[in-house]
């Protein structure tokens, strides 16, 4: 029996390596069924796979072409933003100079007035007590001039009193006191 149980499974063996050669050499469904969809749609299809290829070259290329353009834009504008940023800090770098000179022009300038101001304050207050003295000198010789006049007045007067002089003398000693008040080199 053992012999027999051998035997069956020689041949069954046999028989499962012979089925496998024989599906190999017999299409299966699966390779009937492409055969007859490559007989309708074949030439379709290879077309549609030339298109798609087509477009994804022409795409890869428009991409490559958009990202080398904008990797020039945008390297262009950062060469543009460079610039401009140094442009910016050399007018701020300028602008702090021209502050800078400006400044001390202004602390010259409020030193200058501030010495001027007390020039001027100085010079005010010299020609103030100047003209104080020379009104006082004035008012003081004016008193001198005015107590002589009275004095020669009433001198004058009290001899036309005595003398009875005429008018023609009165007239004359009035003119000369008048030419005294206005020429005060004669007293």
């Amino acid at each position: 029996m053992q012999a027999q149980t051998q035997d069956t499974a020689v041949l069954e063996a046999n028989d499962a390596a012979d089925a496998a050669l024989v599906a190999s050499l017999l299409p299966t469904t699966d390779t009937h069924m492409d055969t007859v969809r490559n007989i309708l749609f074949g030439e379709q299809f290879r077309e549609l796979e030339r298109r798609q290829a087509a477009l994804d070259r022409q795409l890869r290329v428009s991409l490559s072409q958009l990202s080398a353009d904008t990797q020039k834009r945008f390297d262009g504008v950062t060469q543009e933003l460079l610039a401009l940023k140094d442009q910016l800090a050399e007018e701020v770098r300028l602008r702090s100079q021209d502050q800078t000179v400006l400044r001390k022009r202004l602390d010259q300038h409020d030193q200058q007035l501030d010495e001027l101001s007390k020039r001027a304050k100085s010079q005010q207050t010299q020609i103030h007590e100047r003209v104080t003295r020379e009104v006082e000198m004035l008012s003081s010789q004016i008193e001198t001039w005015r107590a002589d006049l009275l004095q020669q007045l009433q001198q004058a007067s009290d001899q036309l009193r005595h003398d009875k002089a005429d008018r023609k003398a009165v007239a004359g000693l009035l003119n000369s006191m008048a030419q005294q008040l206005f020429d005060p080199e004669q007293v």
